[in-house]
């Protein structure tokens, strides 16, 4: 009996999410909200009771930690979670202004409400849902089959096409991550960096978020030893040529092989660092190699940024590389009479007003 039991339960539960399934519509606008929501700079703010607190401490976690992927945290407070706020509301004003009376106090227009309720008739989610669409907020509610007194209160509803509880429960945390892979895919601050210096296993990650939001990758590199006007104009150029920039960086080593005795003047912690400060970067990752074919061959870039010098036909060591893999190269302007070498060796020639 007991196996029957586990069998009959799985089943109803594969039956409610086929049926789900069969019309996303609602979620995927809900999911639209919320992504336009954290895209606007708001917070996702969510409240429920019993099971579904548990749902709302877990689909904020969600967000201020991770869901699949490493991205920056966002934006979500679960209202269930305070115990001295909870009890002091409920104490004072009553259990029905548990969650308004913290929303009031934390909820700003262009936040969003996200409400659960399995019946849709919970006072405290109802009164919570109507003081969010007072301060503007938008609103979002969860709920099973019917949809209660909720399903009139809020800009999106969602219900799950059952009246058993449990099964309500466990595809109220379905809805969730359905919400937060929409934010793991379409929230751009979702993937900036805690720091623009990556490792290579670091960028890889955020290669592939960014692939999964449809968005276009460039690299370039190079030894960016003295940084001058030209390495800021290829950069603002590299970026120009899709959404993200990555910028390879010669290690100390490489530079050495490369360029000589001497070089380089600036070691490659503090370069990388000049050049992520730079507006038009996103990541900066530091390969020992003397060219870049195995960070190009892990990260896959969309495009490959080479100088304007390459454009006469010089052998370009990275391109069948990138071309392997259906990327594509292209070439950057270049600004006359700039170059590290040039500025060391004027600092090396003493000047007339030296002299004088």
């Amino acid at each position: 009996m007991t196996v029957e039991a586990i069998r009959s339960h799985l089943e109803a539960g594969v039956r409610a999410r086929q049926m789900l399934a069969a019309d996303p519509s609602a979620i995927a606008r809900a999911a639209d909200v919320v992504v336009g929501a954290i895209n606007g700079g708001g917070k996702v703010v969510i409240f429920g009771n019993g099971g579904s607190a548990a749902d709302s401490q877990h689909i904020a976690a969600e967000l201020t930690g991770r869901f699949r992927i490493e991205r920056g945290p966002l934006p979500a407070v679960a209202l269930t979670t305070d115990t001295s706020a909870l009890t002091a509301i409920a104490n004072d004003y009553g259990y029905d202004q548990v969650f308004e009376r913290q929303l009031r106090a934390l909820g700003r227009a262009g936040d969003v409400a996200i409400g659960i309720s399995t019946s849709g008739n919970s006072p405290n989610v109802l009164s919570a849902l109507r003081a969010g669409r007072e301060l503007g907020m938008a609103t979002i509610g969860l709920t099973g089959e019917g949809g209660g007194a909720l399903a009139e209160r809020v800009d999106v509803w969602v219900a799950v096409p059952t009246d058993d509880t449990a099964l309500i429960q466990e595809l109220h945390v379905t809805i969730g991550h359905c919400l937060c892979d929409a934010l793991d895919r379409r929230v751009r601050r979702a993937f900036a960096p805690a720091s623009p210096v990556v490792t290579l296993q670091e960028a890889g990650a955020l290669r592939a978020a960014w692939r999964a939001a449809g968005e276009t990758v460039v690299w370039t590199n190079g030894c960016f030893d003295l940084l001058h006007v030209g390495h800021v104009a290829s950069l603002r150029a590299a970026r120009a040529l899709g959404d993200r920039l990555i910028v390879g960086l010669n290690d100390d080593g490489s530079v050495r092989r490369l360029k000589g005795a001497g070089r380089p003047v600036v070691p490659a912690t503090l370069r990388a660092r000049l050049v992520g400060a730079l507006e038009p970067v996103d990541a900066v990752v530091v390969f020992p190699e003397d060219t870049p074919e195995a960070s190009i061959s892990a990260l896959q870039p969309d495009v490959h940024c080479k100088g304007a010098e390459y454009a006469d036909g010089r052998p370009i060591p990275e391109a069948e590389t990138v071309r392997a893999y259906g990327g594509r190269v292209e070439f950057l302007p270049l600004v006359e009479g700039v170059s590290t070498s040039a500025m060391l060796a004027a600092l090396a020639t003493p000047t007339e007003a030296a002299d004088g």
